[in-house]
């Protein structure tokens, strides 16, 4: 288990909620909630996760803090330090939003190749675009 997993699970406990309670409180599916809790879920997104701190009543900080989302002491995010490679910030942004839906879709197996296909594709058109604006 992961230990923003890890804490959801021993609030929601402490509370002596359900994780279909809890769910309903923040609004958010019970499944999403039993994946977070059971690390399936290992990057959940920052709305959900703000929604579970405002109905486990934790600071959203400390949750964004241990879900990895901000800064520690070497002063970059969980994000920062696994693409190092991303400079811009259009870099990072399109990069989250991937790996977001990723994470956050049960794409078929059969289906990644198409997608990876279009990530190239629009890839391939932005440096297209780059070149022709110069």
């Amino acid at each position: 288990m992961n230990n923003i997993g890890s804490m959801i699970k021993e609030k929601r406990l402490a509370k002596g909620w359900s994780k279909r309670a809890l769910a309903e409180v923040a609004k958010i599916s019970h499944s999403e909630v039993h994946r977070i809790e059971n690390g399936e879920r290992a990057n959940p997104s920052i709305p959900v996760l703000n929604a579970l701190a405002d109905a486990l009543g934790i600071p959203k900080d400390d949750m964004l803090l241990i879900a990895g989302y901000k800064q520690d002491d070497s002063g970059l995010t969980a994000f920062e330090k696994a693409f190092p490679e991303l400079k811009t910030d259009g870099q990072k942004k399109a990069a989250k939003v991937i790996i977001d839906g990723l994470c956050r879709n049960d794409v078929p197996e059969e289906d990644y190749d198409l997608f990876v296909s279009h990530v190239e594709m629009f890839i391939n058109n932005a440096k297209y675009k780059k070149i022709n604006d110069s």
